[in-house]
């Protein structure tokens, strides 16, 4: 029985938005991206953005699971290495360089987002 409890909790602490995300601070980031994994549990996009000192940092903005984006029109070449983009989302806790994205602007100005225009709030 305690195996299964924790495993329960295990699951349940991956797929918490709180855990690693702020419901208030919200921000955007400009870089290149340098990874895209389309894969489960969550799509994540990596990028590389200069810090205030010049320094290169990489990024990790996540979202929803490939299914989830592919039914709202994403495919796998919607980001690709090399595109310089700028995403807004909810930053990760802990000054860790994480984003949850809510909004991905290309370079031609198309802005992609994860959810539809009807779907409440900037989180999962």
């Amino acid at each position: 029985m305690i195996g299964i409890s924790t495993f329960a909790t295990n699951v349940a602490a991956h797929h918490s938005f709180a855990a690693e995300f702020s419901y208030e601070l919200f921000g955007s980031r400009e870089g290149e991206v340098v990874e895209v994994h389309f894969v489960n549990p969550h799509a994540q996009v990596f990028f590389a953005v200069k810090n205030e000192d010049g320094e290169e940092q990489i990024w990790n903005a996540q979202t929803f699971p490939p299914q989830t984006l592919l039914r709202r029109g994403w495919n796998r070449d919607s980001i690709k290495v090399g595109d310089r983009i700028i995403i807004e989302g909810n930053l990760g806790l802990e000054n860790s360089n994480k984003l949850w994205i809510v909004t991905i602007t290309l370079e031609d100005g198309t802005i992609i987002r994860p959810r539809v225009e009807h779907e409440a709030g900037p989180f999962p």
